[in-house]
């Protein structure tokens, strides 16, 4: 029984430490710094630098100031699937993601198009209009799931909207799809001018962003996540993180 009982004292580090959340976001480009080994955003960078202090704030609130890693989103969302204590941001709420997680927010309100190069406009009017275009977009994000369903057939996948945008001003796809918040990072990480890229016609949709907790996640944890979010849009310092970095 001693013997038993000196086990299980070694264990319970492991076993604690094994609870403890495991926080990720992905896509960052050129908007995080690693400041003191820490993954933090860059001031003014835009939107994901935004996210990272702001998860930062929330979790120092919550009283667990845990390290942030990036990941391709794609490899988040089967952390997020796959793990018990997976914190994944920042991600669209859409149907078919809605029962994989807890949602935390919603945070930032964005809108959702086709750009198209300004030299290589491509006319389109309806969705439909861009079905047989070759589209790039970032694997495994929600463009990613939506131009799928609606039986595209030229989607080019990447791990960055830079890369996508590259290829746009290339000339190697007619089509990047993106949401227009951050946007004029993404153009500056891609060293593409932005008079070379435009929207199209054709809007992908609106929608906001949102923290995902994993479902293994007690609760009591996810309602201490949401009203730290909600703690923060009341007293401001989310507007005043979202001045300092991502405008």
């Amino acid at each position: 029984m001693k013997r038993l009982a000196c086990l299980l004292f070694l264990l319970l580090p492991a076993i604690s430490q094994a609870q403890e959340w495991l926080i990720y976001t992905h896509s960052l480009g050129n908007q995080g710094v690693l400041i003191d080994g820490q993954l933090h955003g860059r001031e003014h960078a835009g939107k994901r630098a935004f996210y990272l202090e702001l998860v930062h704030m929330l979790l120092a609130d919550l009283g667990k100031p845990l390290p942030i890693q990036e990941v391709p989103l794609a490899r988040g969302l089967v952390l997020l699937k796959e793990q018990r204590n997976v914190v994944l941001f920042n991600l669209s709420q859409t149907p078919e993601r809605q029962p994989l997680a807890h949602w935390v927010g919603p945070t930032l309100a964005e809108t959702d198009y086709l750009y198209e190069s300004t030299k290589r406009p491509t006319g389109i009017r309806t969705l439909m209009d861009a079905q047989n275009l070759p589209v790039c977009v970032l694997n495994g994000s929600s463009h990613d799931d939506q131009l799928s369903a609606a039986g595209f057939a030229q989607i080019k996948r990447n791990n960055s909207y830079a890369n996508c945008l590259r290829m746009l001003a290339a000339g190697r796809v007619a089509l990047v799809a993106s949401a227009d918040a951050g946007l004029k990072q993404k153009l500056q990480d891609a060293q593409v001018n932005a008079q070379e890229v435009q929207a199209s016609a054709v809007k992908l949709g609106s929608d906001h962003g949102y923290i995902a907790l994993s479902l293994g996640i007690p609760a009591p944890q996810v309602a201490e996540w949401r009203a730290a979010l909600q703690r923060s849009q009341a007293d401001g310092r989310f507007q005043q993180l979202y001045e300092r970095y991502a405008q």
